[in-house]
């Protein structure tokens, strides 16, 4: 999105028996990790974040869908605007840092998202009916780890607060 999510907020309806918890970690944490010298390596950079690029690692995308979600520039590095506070803004759907080739960038972006979700730094959340949770979508990722679909039903509803503007123009 040109404009990306503020809050996430996540409901859960039915949840498996095993299985189908949701891992969070801080991007705003593992940007206080990196050196200083790495923070002021990274503090000027764009990304591209490309949807069509993380899903289709798992599964196809239709072509319609992918028309409609066309890769984004975005900064690399965020800053809270009430507390000042830094992160990166990577993820899954970062594909390429604009203007590094393909090696070194995807070699930098690995590196900060292997940095950030380190089974150390990640917080699950083991869902039961009526759980919800709200997050700063700016700084926090999520994905969900994988359950049995054969024999559980996963119901969940994901609503998502727009944010305040183009992180081109923070």
């Amino acid at each position: 999105r040109r404009v990306p999510s503020y809050v996430s907020i996540l409901h859960a309806y039915e949840v498996p028996d095993e299985g189908g918890a949701t891992e969070f970690v801080s991007q705003r944490s593992a940007y206080d990790r990196l050196s200083s010298d790495t923070q002021a390596e990274i503090n000027e950079l764009h990304v591209l974040h490309d949807y069509v690029f993380s899903r289709t690692k798992t599964a196809p995308v239709h072509d319609n869908h992918a028309a409609s979600l066309p890769p984004i520039e975005q900064k690399l590095v965020r800053t809270n605007p009430r507390n000042g506070r830094r992160n990166y803004y990577a993820g899954a759907h970062a594909r390429s840092i604009v203007g590094w080739n393909g090696i070194d960038s995807r070699r930098l972006i690995d590196e900060l998202n292997d940095l950030a979700t380190r089974p150390e730094y990640r917080w699950s959340q083991e869902w039961r009916p009526g759980d919800t949770l709200f997050w700063d979508n700016r700084c926090i990722l999520h994905r969900g780890t994988g359950y049995d679909a054969n024999r559980y039903r996963r119901n969940m509803r994901q609503t998502r607060v727009r944010g305040a503007g183009l992180t081109l123009a923070e």
